[in-house]
């Protein structure tokens, strides 16, 4: 076939095919070469903006907390000082008075309870059928006067000198 032939439909069709082929390709070549250019170019630039040409902190800056944290250091060292001087004993005054009536208030308390516990038996008698809530309110009652009673022991323990 010479050029100075015409091309038949379907020839001319089989060419256009093909060009359209190259151009899609090239087309595709080039839109992801600029997506990649573009990212590449968009990535370099915030890099660049968040780089800082000075220093975070100026050195006197760092030099004046160097010497703060000595300072706060010795202070830290005195105070520790003036804790291990202090004693846990109590002079005789108003925390005699307070222990005492801290235990009057727990044994008040102990009373209490066991008056509880005296009404809700008698209670339970006159009830049908309430053995099962009165073992359970028992315990309950049993383990807060055992508690009291531990509180009243630890307060009696409390060493006032005068």
């Amino acid at each position: 076939m010479s050029e100075a032939e015409p091309l038949t439909d379907e020839q001319r069709i089989d060419v256009l095919e093909h060009k359209v082929g190259k151009n899609r390709t090239v087309i595709t070549i080039m839109a992801i070469t600029l997506i990649i250019s573009l990212s590449v170019s968009f990535t370099v630039m915030i890099l660049n903006l968040l780089l800082a040409d000075e220093e975070y902190v100026p050195i006197e800056t760092h030099e004046k907390q160097a010497a703060l944290i000595q300072t706060l250091q010795e202070d830290i060292k005195g105070q520790q000082a003036l804790i291990e001087q202090l004693t846990l004993t109590y002079e005789k005054s108003q925390v005699a008075t307070f222990q005492e009536v801290l235990i009057e208030q727990e044994q008040s308390y102990q009373e209490f309870l066991s008056t509880m516990k005296l009404g809700m038996y008698d209670l339970a008698k006159m009830v049908q059928g309430s053995r099962t809530w009165l073992e359970i309110y028992n315990e309950k009652l049993e383990d807060a006067e055992r508690l009291s009673l531990d509180r009243e022991k630890r307060l009696k323990r409390v060493v006032v000198v005068e």
